[in-house]
């Protein structure tokens, strides 16, 4: 594995599902917001019968009629949903993204970027075995030998401190 950021630094937060990755992503995003960053953010999921849009919407009714692109352009924002025979690479989502200071990516734990690991202890008390690139480890578990910073889920503001180091040295 090899450490990698892209142009625009990116930071997995892995962990196991309802293991407050989310959560503790929305308190870091409004964190760095307030001290002027702009973060994108990429989230990942293994489920493929997730829905993007309502039923009966009209970019619902023309990706059902087979389209292989829909864009949906609004005041304030464009959602892209292309179609891909199996699962696309983290850099085809990457891509996309820009206009940032930063991006985080939730999942991925085999990707090639730096990973922050979220523990809890109420759903599995041990790290994800195998992962490579830990640079951090967010927890409930004081003992958790991660080798690596360790933080409390009420650690949001030394977590936005930790990440904002890793963006000033890759600038």
């Amino acid at each position: 594995m090899v450490d990698v950021l892209p142009v625009i630094p990116a930071i997995s937060f892995v962990g196991r599902s309802n293991s407050g990755k989310t959560t503790l992503l929305e308190k870091l995003i409004a964190l760095l917001r307030q001290r002027g960053y702009r973060v994108g953010v990429v989230k990942h999921t293994v489920r493929a019968d997730v829905e993007t849009d309502l039923p009966g919407t009209d970019t619902r009714r023309l990706w059902e009629a087979g389209a292989e692109h829909v864009a949906f352009v609004t005041p304030d924002r464009i959602v892209h949903t292309h179609r891909y025979a199996e699962l696309p690479p983290l850099e085809a989502a990457l891509t996309g993204v820009g206009d940032v200071d930063l991006v985080f990516i939730e999942g991925f734990k085999h990707g090639p970027y730096p990973k922050i690991e979220v523990v809890r202890a109420a759903r599995d008390p041990n790290l994800i075995p195998d992962v490579e690139g830990r640079i951090a480890c967010v927890t409930d578990i004081p003992d958790l030998a991660c080798g690596v910073p360790k933080f409390a889920f009420g650690d949001v503001v030394e977590l936005a401190d930790f990440v904002e180091r890793l963006v000033k040295t890759h600038s």
